[in-house]
């Protein structure tokens, strides 16, 4: 690989990602596309296929002019106060402003749900045209829609957590919606809880975006992977080298949309078995044998998880293929057109005798128009004596006509002589 290009990210690199739920770099939202493929991760198989298919073939998919990122907020945000008042002792005045504040985030997101579920110009409206895309397999129903709205409110967002969506004392419920690898990231959240548990009721403005190089905070292991899926994704669909003649081949070889679509469906379904295996070890930690059956359940999912972080780490590798690729076709690029400032200069050169020789031609040939103009004033002088001799008045013998000078030039123009 090129000198020029960072390594790709090793499968160990990943996997310290997710054990801290940390990825190194400057805050970066995901691409619409890419969003929706991780969010197709939350539905079905069938309406899975079918979004993968209309990106695929380039059909419209829905959109959102704040951006998916900040429908995730707008979920976190929601949890975050729906948490809230769920304090029993919570004052009376508090709790109605924040019943307000909820039922506000509530319309702003029932607002982006019909958007995205019935919104115009994205689906088939007419019957025709219904029934002509189910034949195709590129029409998503309104429940798989639904869906897929779902799916797009836990869409991995960096750094959203630090708002408070898990503000709450207590790990059950954050167990519930996010799940843990191996217990280590709710570990880690433990102390931050405590810390929201304290925190004043009131929303605290997001945190000021700090100067690269930094690290983009998520909840847990399974978002970070779901997010570095998403993230090699946008790369590599970004790549002018993917999309030049070069990787033609391979193109059609892979479907990129398939892939992603792919590991976020086989994450988030890992992620739902260990959700339940975490919670069958607590409701059982009484009887040792099923501890240890569910410790003998939890030991066979182990290579799935190393198995998506190596799917994962692949797409790495094709984006830093693409990335070499494209520095290498800038390269190309530049020979190509210095090649041809090259062909110009050897072209100009190769012609510098012949532009000497149109010189002197030109040259002679001023000097010949030059005599010819000496020549053509002969002419005229003598076609005017002829003129003269040939009048009527000298042939009837009256007075000869004055002596013209040496060259004739009237006095006035023809058209204003009296006649």
């Amino acid at each position: 690989m090129s000198h020029r290009v960072p390594p790709a990210a090793s499968a160990a690199d990943i996997r310290r990602w997710t054990e801290t739920a940390q990825v190194p770099g400057p805050r970066r939202e995901l691409s619409e596309h890419a969003a929706i493929l991780i969010a197709a991760g939350f539905v079905s198989a069938e309406p899975r296929d079918i979004i993968v298919r209309r990106l695929t073939f380039g059909l419209p998919m829905p959109t959102l002019t704040d951006g998916f990122e900040n429908l995730r907020r707008l979920q976190r945000s929601t949890g975050q106060i729906e948490a809230q008042l769920a304090n029993p002792v919570l004052p009376a005045m508090v709790r109605t402003g924040l019943q307000n504040r909820l039922n506000g985030l509530v319309r702003r997101r029932d607002d982006a749900r019909k958007q995205l579920v019935i919104g115009k110009g994205v689906y088939a409206g007419g019957t025709r045209a219904i029934r002509r895309e189910r034949r195709e397999g590129v029409y998503l129903e309104i429940e798989a829609r639904e869906q897929l709205f779902d799916g797009l409110l836990h869409t991995p967002t960096p750094d959203v957590n630090a708002g408070g969506y898990v503000r709450r004392a207590g790990g059950a419920a954050f167990s519930r919606i996010a799940g843990a690898v191996g217990g280590l990231a709710m570990r880690a959240m433990g102390p931050q809880v405590e810390q929201w548990a304290r925190d004043t009721l009131a929303d605290r403005p997001a945190p000021a975006q700090q100067p690269a190089p930094q690290h983009m905070a998520f909840i847990d292991g399974y978002e970070t992977l779901l997010y570095v899926a998403g993230q090699y994704y946008d790369k590599i669909q970004a790549s002018p080298a993917w999309r030049s003649e070069h990787f033609e081949v391979q193109r059609s070889q892979v479907n990129l949309h398939a892939e992603v679509a792919e590991i976020a469906a086989d994450i988030v379904a890992l992620r739902s078995v260990r959700v339940d295996l975490d919670r069958a070890m607590r409701n059982g930690a009484f009887d040792q044998a099923f501890v240890d059956h569910i410790a003998a359940k939890e030991h066979e999912l182990r290579p799935v998880w190393s198995q998506l972080i190596g799917r994962v780490q692949a797409l790495a590798e094709v984006a830093h293929v693409m990335d070499s690729a494209a520095v290498e076709l800038r390269l190309l690029n530049e020979y190509d057109r210095a090649t041809s400032i090259d062909d110009r200069i050897f072209d100009l050169v190769s012609r510098s005798g012949s532009r000497e020789l149109s010189a002197d031609n030109s040259q002679r040939l001023t000097q010949q128009v030059r005599a010819g103009e000496e020549q053509l004033r002969i002419y005229r002088d003598v076609l005017a004596g002829n003129i003269a001799r040939i009048s009527p008045a000298t042939a009837l013998g009256m007075a000869p006509p004055p002596q013209l000078p040496e060259r004739y030039e009237p006095d006035q123009p023809l058209d204003q002589r009296p006649r």
